[in-house]
């Protein structure tokens, strides 16, 4: 049979003629056969047709295709089909810069097909320049890239077909400014009335945004927040919210989380009031947050908010006495599928009859409160697919006994528990330690804490039941329990071990665990091989570091580490850390941050390793004994860095690490935060 143009006998053939001269294993060893056959297969691309080079280009990221649409004319016409440059995901770009992206938006059939771009957080890109040559776009996401008014306004001018817009409120129309921009947005009237969904990443008080919202009648989606601002702000006194008449008759979905609960609520109040009033049965609620302690004394207030609880499906609750009520009025909520609960009772209150009335629940996020338990075992009786599950608070009288019921939950792929779930034991067994294997060290009459009692703490570790029927996990959060009941001294941090049986883990963090070494990291590293995602704080006895050594051993495993956030006294000089991160080809973020340390942090062994790892996005090391001006000439270097997307922050502790107004440096993105703090930060991502 013929084979890229070289005949070759059959199997068979040979088999038969075992003794044929001219068979396949003698003419294998021709040099005109191998040249042949190397020129056939040697075949370019650009041979293929137009239809398989388009079904090839759909598995490339858009970085890929920015780089293809540079190699010929014709391949650059391809990129630039409709089925190839639809959809634009431009959010890891990381090594392009605006010169990069104006080549690539030149054409203008390219242009023209595009219809969805994500630009969201690409802070080193200069995005209106080019987005205004999208005429066709109907989707444009561009949160957390700084706008100035006239930006924005020229963006809606230029692509007036969008319907889906999320952006970051302009810089220039914050509260000292916003006068001169009132009536600014009468003139793109005709466009915001056709948007369906609009986010707002707010930066300053809400008056001009509410100019902006009474243009936006045709919204279904609304999200407005300050989760990410740089700073905190407050309502301006001069706010006279009444005269802004905010009509939403087909919205369906609401979101507005303030942190700090600037938004005017009487607005919240009107907005749900006019959405009861005209509300279609048809449409789908979906959510609706407010992350504020709001008063909710009036029997109007009460009744749009029993209207909205049996409606939405992501909830913050606030533990006041009118939100419980309110929620024991409404009944069972049939559409609730995540739910945060947050706030301190006068006595225990346990939120068993609260899950009790959202049977389809999936994500349950118990944040900081006083007085507030939890019953698992209820939990997963009443939520046996319960997918996603935070438990951060903190009971006065003893800590819960949480282990038993968090094994029952067979689905979970989200766990965070305070330290005090190390305490609890398996009961049926019992820790017989004799005398002679009890550890002292040095001078000390009593254990220190941390120190291994036995080997059998291990195994009588009732957490170890999480491990065996929980494989589903992938994000484990252990830590943040500040407790005086919970004794170091009793946390049994040797089951940290058995982490390495979830073999999905991805995203691990330990904090404050009393433990007495790091071994248990190179086992944990050497099983979850899919693990992109650690971080390690106050560990070891009084938050001293006793694992350095292990832990640099363990880096050595992680191929797939992307983000490192260490926080541990004493690091310094650091030479190994930075070292060992040297074998990790995928790490993109960066933060070590040793507030003790009597040692200057070694930056030379810093800079090898930022040169080296070409992936690096963002660096931010903070130390005692730096000093200041070192730390500001090492951040200076990499200002004006020739990888666009690197952001670079050494810090000395003594002064503020986020404080970046009266530097010469560019302002440190917020969604570096995002991305190193995880830590009660998923609740809300089950429903994106």
């Amino acid at each position: 049979m013929k084979v890229n143009g070289i005949l070759l006998d059959s199997q068979s053939d040979r088999c038969a003629n075992p003794g044929t001269k001219g068979t396949r294993d003698s003419r294998i060893h021709d040099p005109r056969s191998y040249k042949n056959a190397e020129a056939a297969m040697d075949i370019n691309i650009e041979d293929l047709p137009d239809e398989i080079i388009i079904q090839i280009l759909h598995f490339l990221r858009s970085e890929d295709l920015i780089s293809v649409s540079c190699v010929s004319n014709r391949l650059s016409a391809i990129v630039s089909d409709r089925d190839v440059v639809r959809d634009l995901d431009l959010r890891r770009i990381y090594k392009c810069t605006t010169e990069d992206l104006k080549l690539f938006f030149l054409p203008r059939k390219r242009c023209h097909n595009i219809q969805h771009i994500n630009l969201e957080h690409v802070y080193w890109i200069k995005v209106p320049n080019f987005v205004v040559k999208l005429k066709s776009l109907v989707s444009l996401k561009m949160k957390g890239i700084p706008l100035t008014f006239l930006q924005l306004k020229w963006i809606l001018t230029s692509c007036s077909k969008i319907q889906d817009l999320s952006i970051s409120w302009p810089d220039d129309m914050e509260s000292e400014n916003r006068q001169q921009w009132i009536g600014g947005f009468e003139e793109v009237a005709d466009i915001l009335n056709d948007l369906k969904s609009l986010q707002i990443l707010i930066y300053s008080n809400p008056a001009p945004i509410l100019e902006l919202l009474t243009l936006c009648k045709g919204l279904r989606k609304l999200s407005i927040n300050n989760h990410h601002a740089r700073c905190y702000f407050s309502t301006p006194r001069d706010l006279n919210s009444h005269k802004y008449k905010l009509d939403f008759p087909h919205l369906e979905e609401l979101v507005i989380d303030h942190a700090d609960g600037a938004f005017p609520f009487s607005l919240i109040v009107s907005l749900i009031d006019s959405i009861s009033q005209g509300y279609n049965s048809s449409a789908e609620w979906k959510t609706y947050w407010i992350n504020t302690e709001i008063q909710m004394d009036t029997e109007h207030v009460r009744r749009l908010g029993s209207f909205v609880l049996s409606k939405c499906s992501t909830l913050f609750l606030a533990l006041t006495p009118y939100f419980r009520e309110m929620v024991q009025e409404t009944g069972i909520l049939h559409n609730l599928t995540a739910l945060s609960v947050k706030g301190q009772t006068p006595v225990t209150t346990n939120l068993s009859n609260i899950i009790s009335s959202c049977p389809k629940l999936k994500c349950l996020n118990v944040l900081f409160g006083l007085n507030v338990t939890v019953d698992t075992r209820k939990v997963s009786e009443k939520l046996p697919k319960l997918e996603r599950l935070s438990i951060c608070c903190q009971p006065e009288h003893g800590p819960p006994k949480i282990v038993n019921g968090i094994a029952l939950l067979h689905n979970l792929t989200h766990l965070t528990v305070p330290v005090c779930a190390l305490i609890e034991k398996l009961p049926d067994k019992e820790i017989n330690v004799a005398s002679s294997e009890v550890v002292y060290t040095g001078s000390f009459k009593k254990r220190r804490v941390g120190v291994t009692q036995c080997q059998s703490n291990a195994a009588v570790a009732a957490f170890n039941l999480v491990f065996d029927n929980c494989p589903l996990i992938v994000m484990l959060e252990i830590g943040f329990n500040t407790s005086t009941s919970c004794s170091p001294a009793k946390v049994l941090w040797e089951c940290l071990e058995n982490i390495k049986k979830l073999k999905r883990l991805t995203h691990l963090t330990l904090d404050g665990v009393p433990i007495a070494n790091g071994n248990f990291l190179i086992g944990i590293t050497r099983e979850c091989t899919s693990l992109k995602f650690l971080r390690l704080r106050s560990l070891g006895p009084s938050g001293k570091c006793v694992y350095l050594s292990h832990l640099i051993q363990a880096l050595a495993c992680c191929k797939n580490l992307v983000n490192l956030r260490i926080q541990q006294n004493y690091l310094a000089p650091g030479t190994n850390i930075c070292k060992a991160l040297e074998e990790c080809n995928s790490l993109q973020r960066v933060f070590i941050s040793s507030e003790r340390d009597t040692q200057a942090l070694d930056l030379n062994a810093l800079s090898t390793l930022i040169d080296k790892q070409t992936n690096l996005v963002f660096v931010f090391v903070v130390g005692a004994s730096t000093s200041k001006e070192k730390c500001t000439t090492f951040t200076r270097k990499y200002k004006k860095s020739v990888r666009p997307a690197l952001v670079v922050r050494v810090r000395n502790i003594l002064y503020d690490v986020f404080d970046d107004k009266n530097s010469d440096n560019r302002t440190t993105p917020a969604c570096h935060y995002n991305e190193m703090v995880t830590f009660r930060s998923w609740a809300f991502d089950y429903v994106a």
